[in-house]
């Protein structure tokens, strides 16, 4: 009898390790939320799907720069009135798109649309996407309609967004492994039948209960059956939970926000007469730049004249570049 005991407590201690997790609208951000996160330019295999899957994307995964994902209360953003009725703004590196959300029922996020600067714009202000719904387990799916309005082109579309928690297991990173995650595969279909034009997003995220923003995100966009645009994007922070070292030590500015003055520091960066330090604004135009070997190990940045708003502080040596945001108050 102690024997069949001492395998059921085996058994059940194994199954917790490996238990399916459920996602619950605890890993929604609110304003002033930031994550470290990493970009790779180049699109991966988002690997299989299924129960208990071990993906390992720690040798294919390649750090292109590193950025401050942001999220700002909409009315600090330059696109605010096209989404009157968001209350979250999310914003990554420099020239990314701003999304608009509404992550106040916990029962689901609902997506309003995003705007690339200078470039392409689609909302759903009439019909928005429920992003999310809330809890997430392995096999949930369902299907949600929408209705754009994409420029350029001024396409007024209907469109279908299919949702599909397609597999869960353990992901390693270069920088850590960690079980217990859930994919969600996400399939945005707008379409217009009259001119033949569409565009069609996907994007897996892996999740990990409890933590704010994903471990992991595949993303591609197809346009009229051409490639528009891909990204990867994976969560820079050690399994500790600390930020890791080759990133966070690279350059550090403060305070933030600010309204005059920003301090800077770089004593992590190997400097050299290629290193620059640029400065742009929420539109993704550089507004200042500098050769970085005029500065020592510190230096401050004068910021009185800029209008108020978000900025992004970027350091390139032509070999790689890191990102950080800050606001001007």
């Amino acid at each position: 009898m102690k024997k069949l005991y001492f395998f059921l407590f085996i058994l059940i201690i194994s199954y917790n390790l490996k238990a399916q997790p459920v996602i619950t609208a605890n890993v929604l951000p609110v304003v002033g939320d930031t994550m470290l996160m990493s970009f790779d330019s180049t699109l991966i295999s988002a690997g299989v799907s299924g129960a208990n899957v071990n993906w390992d994307f720690s040798a294919v995964l390649h750090q292109d720069f590193y950025f401050q994902r942001i999220y700002l209360s909409p009315a600090n953003t330059p696109y605010s009135a096209t989404f009157p009725s968001a209350v979250l703004c999310r914003t990554d590196g420099i020239g990314s798109a701003y999304s608009y959300w509404n992550n106040s029922n916990s029962s689901k996020s609902v997506c309003y649309g995003f705007v690339e600067p200078n470039n392409y714009t689609q909302h759903y202000n009439n019909l928005p996407i429920s992003y999310y719904k809330f809890p997430i387990s392995f096999g949930n799916a369902y299907v949600d309609s929408v209705s754009a309005v994409t420029n350029p082109g001024n396409i007024i579309g209907p469109g279908k967004y299919y949702f599909n928690a397609d597999a869960w297991g353990s992901i390693k990173l270069p920088n850590k492994t960690v079980s217990n995650v859930l994919r969600t595969k996400s399939v945005l279909y707008i379409g217009d039948s009259t001119i033949n034009s569409y565009s069609l997003t996907t994007e897996y995220a892996w999740y990990q209960a409890n933590k704010k923003e994903p471990l992991l995100v595949i993303s591609s966009v197809i346009i009229n059956h051409a490639l528009y645009k891909k990204y990867v994007l994976f969560d820079n922070t050690a399994a500790s939970g600390i930020e890791n070292i080759e990133a966070t030590t690279i350059f550090n500015i403060w305070p933030n926000p600010a309204k005059d003055l920003v301090n800077l520091s770089f004593d992590g960066l190997k400097i050299n007469n290629r290193t620059e330090l640029s400065v742009y604004d929420s539109k993704g135009e550089k507004i200042f730049a500098e050769k970085l070997i005029d500065f020592s190990s510190s230096g401050t940045l004068d910021i009185r004249f800029f209008p108020k708003g978000l900025y992004i502080i970027r350091v390139d040596d032509s070999m790689q570049s890191f990102e950080l945001k800050f606001i001007k108050e």
